[in-house]
């Protein structure tokens, strides 16, 4: 997988990420469309399947549709979360274009949705869904629990099932600071996770309690299992959250080297050292563990597939339903009066 930052800008401002605010990256500078391209290919020659577009807030970048296009022609897998306050404008243009579309939203309360991402933004994350929905898309909603927003919680699971569209519901993991959830807050997302249309990840929240990524028996894969560029082209190790190296991308003649940078002995030496890092113990930063988990076979594997499966069936239940609703739409229509001639 690669989580492709293509901005560190956000138009947002939540409590849980400092990304848009971090003094490192104020500074950085996007690159254009053609570089992000380039680096596409060298992904597909190292044998990359999926590309997350992150941010930041991923729909600042200009030329998103154009580098998402280009990702399907290469046969990715597609990706993109955001926070659904940007979407209108860009959303003919991304039609048919992401094959997991995420809309970010963890209350159902606009005074509390401002108060979390400081923004006046809940009514235009709704109108976004129902746009999406209108165009064809299958969006889901993606929910971060914190310890003030667990309560509401379920207020946006029945949101998520009046629109009939999934929600991913996850625990806020340590990172700027955050405040954890605790055991009562973890017993609330096991209980959501039972009703109609919610997924959470068991292996990540069996993860969570028992404590996190371990430096002295990593259970973190984040060189082997998840590419990170950052949006100045720069390879980052051992992942976003944590770097503490960047590695310059080079370009010529419109070839990237990142499958090459990636292979070098550098980067290999580093991938050995995967989550043992003293700034590994304890991790939940959950965006490298859904890729860890994958191998090798272990309760957190089986949980992880276990999981896969139900968010699997979760979306062939909106695609049913979304046929079904359509069908009812036309079977609606007045019938059409024919010609003789």
């Amino acid at each position: 997988m690669c989580n492709y930052y293509l901005t560190y800008k956000c138009n947002s401002r939540c409590t849980y990420c400092d990304i848009p605010v971090n003094p490192k990256n104020i500074r950085i500078k996007e690159v254009p469309a053609e570089t992000v391209i380039e680096n596409l290919q060298a992904l597909k020659r190292l044998g990359v399947k999926v590309v997350d577009f992150t941010g930041g807030e991923p729909l600042i970048y200009r030329r998103l549709p154009e580098v998402i296009r280009a990702a399907k022609e290469l046969g990715f897998f597609t990706s993109l979360a955001n926070t659904g306050t940007l979407y209108a404008p860009m959303a003919q243009e991304l039609k048919g274009l992401v094959d997991d579309l995420k809309f970010s939203l963890s209350t159902t309360d606009p005074e509390e949705y401002k108060k979390e991402r400081g923004i006046d933004g809940y009514h235009k994350v709704i109108e976004s869904i129902k746009l999406a929905i209108a165009l064809g898309e299958k969006p889901s909603i993606i929910s971060t629990a914190t310890p003030q927003s667990i309560a509401g919680m379920e207020k946006v699971v029945r949101l998520a099932q009046s629109l009939n569209v999934p929600v991913l519901l996850g625990p806020v993991f340590d990172y700027c600071d955050n405040e954890l959830l605790q055991q009562e807050g973890l017993r609330e997302l096991e209980r959501l996770s039972r009703m109609d249309g919610v997924c959470v990840n068991w292996a990540f929240l069996e993860f969570y309690k028992d404590g996190g990524n371990q430096k002295d028996k990593p259970r973190c894969r984040a060189i082997s299992s998840t590419i990170v560029v950052s949006p100045d082209d720069h390879l980052l190790l051992p992942c976003y959250h944590m770097h503490d190296e960047r590695l310059k991308i080079e370009h010529q003649d419109g070839k990237s080297n990142l499958d090459q940078l990636w292979h070098s002995l550098h980067v290999q030496e580093k991938r050995k050292l995967e989550g043992a890092w003293d700034f590994c113990q304890g991790c939940t930063i959950w965006c490298y563990f859904e890729t860890s988990f994958v191998w090798p076979p272990d309760k957190y594997f089986w949980l992880n597939v276990k999981s896969k499966a139900r968010w699997a069936e979760e979306k062939f239940k909106q695609q049913l339903k979304a046929g079904k609703h359509r069908e009812q739409l036309i079977a609606s229509q007045p019938a059409k009066a024919t010609s003789n001639t």
